[in-house]
């Protein structure tokens, strides 16, 4: 069973957010999936490291179509990516130096942070996009 189920609901309508959501969807479930089956810890994170590694190649595409686009709020998106980015790569640290382990929690925070920026501050820029005719 999957941690997030892609629906429709999650599309922003700019396809290159809405591919890339479902890519981030997609690596989140397989670390789940990862966690369920018992994996051995560093083949945890080499699946944590995938997802750091795209959730950094989106936000950098996030952050380059705003740019593009003109959008107001794009200092407190990006400062909303590198809150997000900064405490993921803490916890992996602290996995890999053997302080803390994978768990459901950052799982499932990862989801509840996922689906709300994508409903909440990416829906919003696209809007935004729309209203101009940008994308």
């Amino acid at each position: 069973m999957a941690l997030l189920e892609w629906t429709p609901a999650f599309e922003v309508g700019v396809e290159q957010m809405d591919r890339q959501h479902k890519n981030l969807v997609k690596i989140l479930n397989e670390l789940h999936q990862a966690m369920l089956a018992g994996s051995q810890p560093r083949d945890l994170m080499r699946v944590m490291e995938e997802l750091i590694l795209y959730t950094k190649y989106h936000f950098n595409t996030e952050e380059r179509l705003m740019a593009e686009a003109g959008y107001p709020g794009l200092a407190r998106h990006k400062q909303k990516h590198q809150a997000l980015t900064a405490k993921v790569e803490e916890y992996a640290a602290e996995v890999l130096k053997g302080r803390a382990t994978l768990s459901l929690s950052i799982l499932q925070f990862l989801k509840d942070w996922l689906n709300k920026h994508i409903l909440g501050t990416d829906k919003e820029f696209a809007e935004f996009v729309r209203s101009r005719k940008v994308a």
